[in-house]
């Protein structure tokens, strides 16, 4: 089944990142950051499955290098918060094989160029199978700078794109969600395949499916490390049940399939049962015709008369046989199909039986798991309040030890100084 994910994000200098790091890491080479003299060097990265740079026409030649282009980048946007590129993180339908995500790449940034006339750097990347990725992760990365190309000159222009701005951002973002939706179901029905992508939210849609949270850089490194943070354990919940709820939906449709097939096998029993009430009256006039050829017999002139009309009878019931045996095949096949469509529609409704069963489970495992984390934290309220309550009571004995010593002490020295006089 085909998932939708399209995400928009800036890369910005004000967050500590590097245009030029982003770009070495997303296409798996080693490039130098002037900026902040350093090498980048992610030539040992796995997984990377295509790159490609696309520009307007009349594009100065050396922009097309990642290595010059992004430093150009670098230095033109010099603010220290400038958002030196912005980014498209798409994933491709799981349907499409490497050429046709090539091709669907392709389009996408053909489009974004033509819109915006802006640079795109893409690159397609497989997923992380050894750290426990989704097998069927293929995405993409598609940077694409802040400024449009001077078609005059092919620097870039004085002044930055303003598609992506605060005022035009939302707009911007709906128009590309529902672009990238559009390009996707084009090539699917391209490669043969009926599943569509649906670009409006959960919510919108009214699916009854639950929105994820996103994970972030931190959260997605930790998850590939094997450690299973809160919001990583709660995305894995929502995914598990998401995936149980189309599971199920599709088992309807498929046994909505089902009634309906039997329902056209059942029109067709109909229909041959009329042909047998016609084959029932054919064979009745059949053997009628045979008696009677053999009650007048005496009266045919010849012999071959004779026997030439009783091939023409037994030719009739040999055919009369067929047909029968043809109509009672025709009953076996019906009463099997009716046994499949029973057969299946209750294994359908003992899986539905068995997924609720198991989302009832993970709820419960999850309040518990909730109810667990809350006596921990309460426990460890307690475990504080008890500590801090000790602490001060030791504070107040030692004060009051202290007092204790001090008056003893002082009236020590008033008796000492008594007895001198």
């Amino acid at each position: 089944m085909a998932i939708y994910h399209f995400s928009v994000k800036a890369i910005s200098r004000s967050d500590g990142r590097s245009v030029v790091a982003c770009a070495a890491y997303r296409s798996g080479e080693k490039l130098v950051c002037n900026y902040y003299g350093k090498e980048q060097d992610y030539t040992r990265k796995t997984g990377v499955e295509h790159t490609q740079i696309y520009a307007p026409e009349n594009t100065r030649t050396d922009l097309l290098n990642r290595q010059t282009l992004w430093n150009v980048v670098e230095k033109v946007e010099n603010r220290k918060d400038s958002n030196l590129a912005r980014e498209f993180e798409i994933a491709f339908p799981q349907e499409l094989n490497a050429e046709q995500r090539k091709e669907m790449l392709n389009e996408l940034c053909l489009e974004l160029v033509k819109k915006h006339g802006v640079i795109v750097d893409a690159a397609i990347h497989a997923p992380h199978n050894s750290s426990g990725s989704d097998e069927r992760n293929y995405h993409a990365h598609i940077m694409f700078t802040g400024r449009q190309i001077d078609l005059g000159t092919g620097n870039f222009a004085k002044k930055r794109n303003r598609d992506f701005n605060k005022e035009n951002s939302s707009e911007t973002v709906s128009w590309w969600r529902e672009k990238f939706a559009s390009i996707a179901n084009k090539h699917l029905e391209q490669a043969g395949y009926a599943a569509t992508l649906d670009h409006r939210s959960y919510a919108d849609q009214e699916n009854g499916l639950e929105a994820t949270t996103h994970e972030g850089p931190k959260a997605t490194q930790l998850r590939r490390l094997g450690v299973t943070t809160e919001i990583a354990f709660n995305n894995d919940a929502i995914k598990q049940r998401n995936a149980e709820k189309i599971k199920s939906e599709q088992l309807l449709k498929d046994l909505d399939q089902e009634i309906l097939t039997t329902a056209k096998l059942i029109a067709k029993l109909e229909q041959k049962t009329t042909y047998k009430g016609i084959f029932s009256k054919e064979k009745t006039t059949i053997f009628d015709s045979f008696d009677q050829i053999i009650q007048n017999s005496h009266q045919m002139r010849s012999e071959k008369n004779l026997f030439d009309k009783l091939d023409d009878a037994i030719s009739a019931l040999d055919l009369n046989q067929k047909t029968n045996f043809a109509m009672n095949q025709f009953d076996f096949e019906i009463a099997r199909a009716q046994a499949d469509a029973r057969a299946e529609a209750e294994r359908e409704v003992t899986l539905k039986a068995e997924a609720d069963a198991r989302a009832r489970a993970e709820v419960e495992r999850e309040a518990t798991l909730k109810a667990e984390a809350d006596a921990r934290a309460r426990a460890e309220v307690e475990r504080e309040a008890t500590l801090k309550a000790e602490a001060d009571a030791r504070a107040r004995a030692e004060a009051e030890r202290e007092a204790t010593l001090k008056a003893e002490a002082q009236a020590k020295a008033e008796a000492e100084n008594l007895f001198k006089f």
